[in-house]
């Protein structure tokens, strides 16, 4: 790996070798800054790749030049069962077909009216998520909280795609289609040499397009299926348009386009995007506030004093609840879903006087720009407290903070995603307190997501309410 730090016509070159990266990027590429600048050039391979670490060059890449730098450089492993030609992830936003899925998403999923119609399935999930936590407390046992939340998030998903749940907390169902999901995002994600010699895409040294493969085959499987059954549903009727549910497969079902490979496909970005980080996301809250438990009484107390003794959760609007809301944004600034935001060059551009080549990948540290020292007092700091009173948000305006992108690349699933880990969060810290029965560590490990290496077990007590 080489790495240029080029300002107009004078540049200097440094050779870094490629180990240097590791098994953590996102830190090693934030310590490189530290020498070579918040605009660093790296030489892969053949591929050119632009690390930000400034939230100034962060607002260029994503605002300033969103339209030249909206594309995205696909993974070999991506390319390997072609999901780079039908995601709505991977192609380019100036397609018809990136903007049909986009809408189709968005009209569908995520618009106003369609959150608030399934705000009766979130609060039913979240109370059997509950009620899970209430068993395990009676038996004093330890749960694994980003299984549970996961079980949650997926049923939450499932129903609002195919109107069943696709797991249960007794199972071992949800495992499978957990560890799945993992190993997609994994695949996605992790360091691949063919990614940077693409003659070495067949050879698959590392086997990430042999875990892509498995994975996906294993969801496709179960998309599958429930395609089959609502295809043959919708043949019995006599008006096919007149379903007796009403969920994402059968609005899919019911436009010309697109066809079942692409439906496959689009189930497989909202599995992906909408399961695993809400529950990754909601596992890093609760850790933070395991391991400072002054804040998470804080929080306990401000719940409390919006809900009552004796009041029903319900879901909440988050700006109702400040400190909540700035543990938050506190979880996302520190453990971004998606430390590592990609974008790609489609012509030679100038960013802050650096010259960014046509083709380059560029790589937006977010993790790196929220622990920026120049921007955030006491960075490694877990402290609610620096967002009250501040307007700093997560939708891609405010660029030191941006765990959901930004531009036309933003999250379209943001809106639906804060619900749900904001009902989750809220519904375990009112019913439970929580007792770890071993130390916590925060270590990572990476894939397009950030996950706690270690799962988060704690033991939740319930609470005496009189």
């Amino acid at each position: 790996m080489e790495l240029y730090r080029i300002r107009h016509a004078t540049a200097w070159t440094s050779t870094v070798n490629i180990h240097q990266v590791g098994k953590l990027p996102h830190r090693s590429f934030s310590d490189l800054s530290r020498t070579y600048g918040p605009i660093m050039r790296l030489k892969f391979g053949r591929l050119n790749t632009v690390i930000i670490t400034s939230s100034e060059a962060a607002r260029e890449v994503l605002r300033t030049h969103d339209h030249i730098l909206s594309g995205r450089m696909s993974p070999n492993a991506v390319r390997s069962i072609n999901h780079h030609k039908v995601s709505v992830a991977w192609i380019h936003p100036s397609s018809a077909r990136w903007r049909l899925l986009r809408k189709l998403s968005v009209t569908h999923l995520f618009s106003p009216q369609r959150i608030e119609a399934t705000k009766a399935l979130r609060m039913k999930k979240v109370q059997e998520l509950v009620k899970f936590m209430d068993e395990s407390s009676k038996r004093e046992e330890a749960v694994d909280i980003s299984r549970a939340s996961f079980i949650a998030t997926l049923n939450i998903i499932s129903n609002i795609l195919f109107s069943v749940d696709i797991s249960s907390y007794g199972s071992g169902k949800s495992n499978g289609f957990h560890d799945s999901i993992i190993g997609v995002m994994e695949a996605a994600g992790s360091p691949d040499l063919a990614n940077f010699f693409p003659f070495l895409g067949a050879l698959d040294l590392q086997g990430t397009s042999k875990k892509m493969t498995l994975c996906t085959g294993k969801l496709f499987k179960v998309f599958r299926g429930f395609i089959d059954t609502k295809t043959a549903e919708k043949s019995l009727r006599k008006n096919p348009k007149e379903a007796s549910t009403s969920d994402f497969l059968d609005a899919l079902l019911d436009e010309a386009e697109p066809d079942n490979n692409d439906i496959e496909h689009l189930l497989l970005d909202m599995f992906v995007a909408g399961t695993d980080t809400s529950s990754s996301t909601l596992e890093w809250a609760m850790a933070e506030l395991l391991d400072n438990p002054i804040t998470m009484a804080k929080a306990q107390a401000e719940i409390e004093r919006m809900i009552g003794q004796d009041g029903l959760v319900q879901e909440p609007n988050i700006s109702e609840f400040p400190y909540l809301q700035a543990v938050l944004k506190e979880t996302l600034r520190l453990h971004p879903p998606v430390p590592l935001l990609p974008r790609k060059a489609e012509t030679d551009v100038e960013i802050f006087g650096y010259l960014v080549p046509k083709n380059a990948q560029i790589l937006v540290n977010v993790w790196a720009i929220g622990r920026d020292p120049d921007v955030w007092e006491n960075p490694a700091q877990f402290e609610p407290e620096r967002f009250l009173g501040k307007e700093t948000d997560v939708k891609g305006k405010d660029y030191e903070l941006t765990p959901f992108g930004a531009g036309r690349r933003i999250c379209p699933g943001l809106p639906l995603a804060v619900k749900m880990v904001s009902l989750m969060l809220v519904s375990l810290l009112y019913s439970f307190n929580w007792k770890l029965p071993n130390t916590i560590d925060m270590d990572e490990t990476f894939g397009i997501s950030l996950h706690k290496a270690n799962s988060l077990n704690a033991v939740p007590v319930k609470k005496n309410r009189h």
